[in-house]
């Protein structure tokens, strides 16, 4: 199945991160698009890409160029109380432009994540799937319920209304998703399970232990998949940053997937895919 998938891709580590998104999600859906908003710094690192994908990019980002983070959240933005949530909200500019010419599902996924296997089937008659953080209540109840990095949507006026609780939401975009599940019927919402969008966070911010948990990974004999499971089922995404050297929990999180799986080396899809992420 083919699939359009939004993002956002600006600097250095984030392209990186993106090259990594590219290769691994073409292994499994070859001739998906992806609709990519970027500024005019980045812009043409992407003209060397070399994929079966088609990726289509937009010039949307240079009103956030050069700044960070801390210097966002202090400067006021055109239609949210910082700057740094109108950068958050590029996300629903990004599902607005896949609308203009899509008629059914669109994703939105964050540059920095990395697919082990097949996208997840959406169930009929879903309007909005969302992934659980699965993180600590005093950290959900901080962050939010649900990750703002891995979303699908197959109603478009979600769109608006998601920007519309934006302005009264405890945590940027990603809160106001809270708000956004109530709104749509029960029948039409979709949770995705612990094996897709799994985060850095869900290794070190959860109730269970880290050990416990990583006790939970295995590996399985299989040259057709990446051959890493959780809970008994395949993983089907990673979400870390694999080339930021200032994020101390996702370095955490590579050093950890580094010992998992050298051991494994021999197996030939483990051994790509440490390859692919500089193992």
């Amino acid at each position: 199945m083919n699939h359009h998938i939004g993002l956002i891709v600006t600097g250095k580590p984030a392209y990186e991160d993106f090259l990594l998104f590219v290769k691994t999600l073409a292994k499994w859906h070859p001739s998906s698009t992806l609709y990519v908003y970027t500024d005019t710094q980045t812009a043409p690192s992407f003209k060397t890409i070399k994929s079966t994908l088609t990726i289509k990019i937009r010039h949307a980002m240079d009103a956030y160029q050069g700044l960070t983070r801390p210097q966002m959240e202090k400067m006021p933005g055109k239609q949210y109380d910082s700057l740094f949530k109108d950068y958050t909200y590029e996300k629903a500019a990004v599902l607005d432009w896949m609308f203009e010419t899509q008629n059914s599902g669109v994703w939105f996924m964050d540059a920095d994540i990395s697919h082990l296997a097949p996208l997840p089937e959406i169930p009929a008659g879903t309007q909005l799937a969302l992934s659980p953080h699965m993180i600590k209540a005093a950290d959900e109840a901080k962050f939010g319920k649900y990750n703002a990095g891995f979303m699908w949507i197959n109603d478009k006026s979600l769109i608006q209304t998601w920007r519309a609780y934006g302005k009264e939401s405890r945590f940027y975009e990603q809160a106001a998703l809270e708000d956004l599940k109530n709104h749509v019927s029960p029948l039409g919402f979709y949770e995705f399970p612990i094996q897709v969008n799994f985060g850095w966070w869900r290794l070190f911010q959860s109730d269970t232990s880290t050990h416990e948990i990583q006790k939970r990974f295995s590996i399985f004999r299989n040259d057709n998949s990446i051959g890493i499971r959780l809970d008994g089922k395949p993983l089907q995404s990673i979400h870390t940053h694999w080339y930021e050297e200032k994020a101390f929990e996702s370095q955490m999180f590579r050093l950890w997937f580094d010992n998992f799986t050298k051991k494994f080396t021999a197996h030939k899809p483990i051994q790509q895919y440490r390859q692919w992420i500089g193992l």
